[in-house]
């Protein structure tokens, strides 16, 4: 996979994708993207931390990659439901609803189509909205909720929110991902979780591991001055022991509440700092997972 090539980790099983895509590209008049198009890329944003971003994260994946004119499916499987929320605010008897369609029931009926989707408030983004059912489907095999998760057509990709915690549904969002973002917070918790992540993906799902890379999320450009920053000390401790660190970072910026409360839009011309470092981060991390150098300037 692209990011496999700027970062350190095992190459994944997308970067032969993209190369026979480049090869098919040749071979069709030059038509690079024809092939790749049909593929659905499904990244999956985990943390077993809280707090540390992870809705967020996917909700500014998925604008961006809607920007693009990509069409995107977002699975909520987070029960706090924060990307249900934002996505169907001002829908018209949304609670009603997201009662016929949702997750859980995609689960229950073995697939995700129509009856599960909903037409978000945003430009080329659908959703399959988070349920308080799904705490009772967390005995469902790991392979079950692959299948489902992946079931969805006539998307190019699929971003799924899980839970902050370790269970089969999160398991099952790890199995089902071409992709594993994990964001983490410079705390020496954080570190200890991200541990405990990899440790329980290693012993349920090993070849995901390779697929999985951290983000580092509230990075300060202030605090990566001092040598023995907390920051930098929680940087230390990762670069020791993991080798699957992402070079891109998203800053620590209060523009993210704007973004995910208020619908405040990502400019990377903004006169707000936090705003446009925010942006760019989000163009460079989107850029390295499709080995594109495009830059959206408002999402």
């Amino acid at each position: 996979m692209p990011i496999a090539k700027n970062e350190s980790g095992n190459k994944s099983a997308l970067l032969i994708l993209v190369f026979i895509n480049y090869i098919l590209g040749q071979a069709t008049g030059g038509c690079a993207f024809c092939f790749w198009s049909l593929i659905i890329m499904v990244i999956t944003v985990s943390s077993i931390k809280g707090g540390v971003g992870k809705s967020s994260v996917v909700l500014l994946l998925a604008n961006n990659l809607a920007s693009r004119g990509r069409k995107v499916l977002v699975i909520d499987t987070d029960l706090n439901n924060t990307v249900t929320v934002y996505y169907t605010m001002g829908i018209g008897r949304i609670g009603e609803i997201c009662e016929r369609q949702n997750i859980s029931l995609a689960f229950s009926q073995g697939r995700i189509d129509g009856k599960n989707i909903i037409q978000s408030r945003k430009e080329n983004v659908s959703i399959v909205p988070s349920s308080l059912r799904l705490l009772d489907q967390r005995s469902m095999e790991n392979v079950d909720i692959k299948k489902v998760l992946r079931s969805a057509k006539g998307f190019n990709d699929i971003i799924i929110d899980t839970s902050p915690t370790y269970d089969s549904i999160v398991a099952g969002a790890w199995m089902a991902a071409d992709l594993i973002l994990s964001p983490v917070k410079f705390t020496e918790y954080n570190f200890n979780m991200s541990a405990c992540l990899m440790s329980k993906m290693r012993s349920v799902t090993p070849e995901q591991a390779k697929k999985t890379y951290f983000l580092f999320n509230h990075w300060s450009e202030q605090y990566a001055k001092f040598p023995t920053s907390m920051q930098n000390l929680v940087l230390t401790m990762y670069r020791q022991n993991f080798d699957n660190l992402l070079s891109v970072t998203l800053p620590d910026t209060r523009f993210v509440d704007r973004y995910t409360n208020f619908d405040e839009k990502c400019n990377v011309h903004s006169l707000q700092p936090g705003c446009a470092r925010l942006a760019k981060g989000i163009n460079e991390l989107i850029n390295m997972i499709y080995d594109q150098n495009t830059v959206v300037e408002v999402f």
